[in-house]
């Protein structure tokens, strides 16, 4: 196995193949020194580990390899008719958003695709999924878009792998045990066949820093009061929330007044972190479809360990990095595992309670 140092996990983890550039690097800033990834690397112990540093959970893959590449994130249907989902439980990272009619969707993000056996349903991008994929350098996968959505992906030029172009025929099929629209899944053989004919980069570009800072071992907050149970009123429909367990440490997911289950393993979705984000939601069209200032700062909280801390946020430009801060500026650290992120009306601060 292989010996990595921790700096150098700190420094963006372009471990996996350095010089990727976007295509245009003249004009995107995450490729011409934006500040969220051109600022120096916090000074950390070099401290030895076997294995393979997986930068989206600050956790040691002792049973890997070869080095992560460029992530895929994916656009996961969460209305109730395709409820279970397969494969939700795979993702290092899930963010949900709010999207139009007061339902969510979720965008799971994979630092590891080849093992994805079905994975979805799968439905259409919306614009901020593009805004926080672009976060990670990720492949975004999607089976559609609204109007306001394919603007974002014009705008971007994110590599994206769309069910309704020509990569859709290799990169998705429809399952008969649910019904259209909510019966679109893929494979990680078939979103390898996607990468494969949109013929995109699989590995970083060559200054891409990572988008979460980690502690290096499990550390709980100082102060903050204490979270073992999480609500957030984010929909009328999905209601999530979630219920801490000191034996593993972990936040258990529910929603729809049930456990949130991925049909695959029949495990409950699990995670180590919890970071809710404050941002102003727009209706900005007779479909109820959102538009959400990502672009900005805010205030949030962090929950880990059984603990909830405030949280500020800031994000300078489209293409930079959204950067977490606790009250005092410092960067945030998170526990390694994987984190759970609700993007949250913050005219409704009060939806979020914990006790």
């Amino acid at each position: 196995m292989g010996i990595v140092l921790a700096a150098v996990a700190a420094m963006g983890m372009c471990l996996c193949g350095c010089g990727k550039e976007k295509k245009d690097n003249e004009t995107n800033e995450l490729t011409t020194g934006d500040s969220a990834f051109m600022e120096s690397a916090e000074a950390l112990p070099e401290v030895e580990h076997d294995g393979v540093y997986n930068d989206l959970t600050g956790e040691w893959n002792t049973d890997r390899t070869e080095e992560y590449g460029r992530p895929i994130s994916v656009m996961i249907n969460n209305i109730s008719e395709a409820i279970p989902q397969s494969d939700v439980g795979k993702a290092d990272i899930i963010y949900e958003f709010k999207v139009e009619g007061g339902i969510t969707r979720l965008l799971g993000i994979y630092s590891d695709y080849s093992t994805i056996e079905k994975l979805g349903s799968i439905r259409s991008c919306r614009p901020y999924y593009v805004t926080v994929s672009n976060e990670f350098d990720a492949i975004y996968v999607h089976y559609g878009q609204s109007p306001q959505g394919q603007e974002e992906l014009d705008k971007t030029d994110i590599d994206h792998i769309s069910g309704l172009s020509a990569e859709g025929n290799v990169a998705f099929y429809r399952a008969s045990d649910k019904i259209a629209p909510h019966n679109v899944y893929t494979t990680g053989e078939m979103i390898q066949a996607g990468i494969d004919y949109i013929k995109c980069e699989t590995e970083h570009y060559h200054n891409f820093k990572s988008m979460f800072k980690f502690n290096e071992e499990d550390k709980a907050p100082e102060g903050g009061e204490t979270a073992k149970t999480v609500k957030l009123a984010i929909s009328n429909y999905t209601q999530p929330y979630f219920e801490y367990h000191e034996d593993d440490g972990l936040y258990y997911r529910f929603q729809y007044g049930a456990e949130h289950i991925d049909e695959l393993t029949g495990e409950q979705l699990t995670f180590k972190n919890i970071i809710i984000q404050f941002a102003h939601y727009t209706s900005i069209d007779d479909h109820d479809r959102q538009l959400i200032d990502l672009v900005g700062s805010g205030d949030g909280y962090y929950i880990t360990d059984g603990t909830v801390i405030p949280i500020k946020w800031e994000k300078s430009s489209d293409n930079a990095q959204t950067k977490f801060t606790t009250e005092d500026g410092k960067a945030l650290k998170l526990n390694p595992g994987k984190t759970y992120v609700n993007v949250f009306e913050k005219d409704n601060k009060d939806g979020v309670t914990w006790e």
